[in-house]
């Protein structure tokens, strides 16, 4: 008899396995969906199995962030600030698309590990070595995962049609009302979001060296 899907015994069980199964929970349902039940039965052991390898559901939680941060690679050891700062996004927004309910998980309270800072100490450390102060590198810093985490949120759970300017909408809904730029639109059938993506990082990036040349 096949022994491929059998449940792991609980003597065969480890943190990491925990971690794994509770993030692909949370990556299938949301961080607000995982409780210590659902992750037993997910795991074929009993709730108290799990107590063995984690504290609590916070330091479950705690872990499954801290695993995902410190499995990414923020730090394109680049030289040229900019191209450090694309870097850093684009693995930032990689690990948001990879693991849709990251963002969420690390809104709650008392969960974010210390690996959160990862992303922000590399951007930083290019914004200042381009010349920014730190109070508008920090300020540019959360501009900067606003806007990624809004668009990958987006991406992995649109597209949501009503609230789309679809050649359907403008024409049932818009038409008349006064809207005309909306109404004149003009878009492509698909959105291509890495281009999206592209340019509004650039559009941000061009603000920073704006910014830098009206203070040379």
């Amino acid at each position: 008899m096949a022994k491929a899907n059998r449940p792991p015994h609980p003597r065969s069980l480890t943190r990491e396995r925990v971690i794994e199964a509770a993030l692909e929970l949370i990556d299938r349902d949301g961080a607000g969906s995982l409780t210590m039940r659902r992750l037993a039965d997910a795991a074929g052991v009993t709730p108290m199995a799990l107590y063995n390898h984690v504290a609590s559901k916070q330091d479950l939680l705690r872990a499954v962030a801290a695993h995902v941060l410190d499995h990414a690679n923020f730090d394109g050891g680049l030289e040229d600030w900019r191209a450090q700062v694309e870097f850093c996004f684009h693995a930032f927004r990689a690990v948001c698309l990879r693991h849709p309910g990251l963002a969420r998980l690390l809104e709650t309270a008392d969960v974010a590990p210390a690996a959160v800072f990862i992303p922000m100490d590399v951007t930083l450390r290019a914004l200042k070595q381009a010349g920014l102060s730190d109070l508008d590198g920090v300020r540019t810093y959360f501009t900067l995962v606003s806007f990624t985490l809004v668009q990958a949120a987006y991406q992995s759970r649109g597209p949501y049609a009503d609230l789309e300017p679809s050649e359907k909408i403008r024409s049932e809904r818009l038409a008349g009302r006064g809207y005309a730029a909306v109404e004149q639109l003009s878009l492509p059938e698909d959105w291509d979001f890495d281009a999206a993506f592209e340019f509004g990082l650039r559009l941000i990036l061009d603000g920073v060296e704006a910014a830098l040349g009206r203070e040379r």
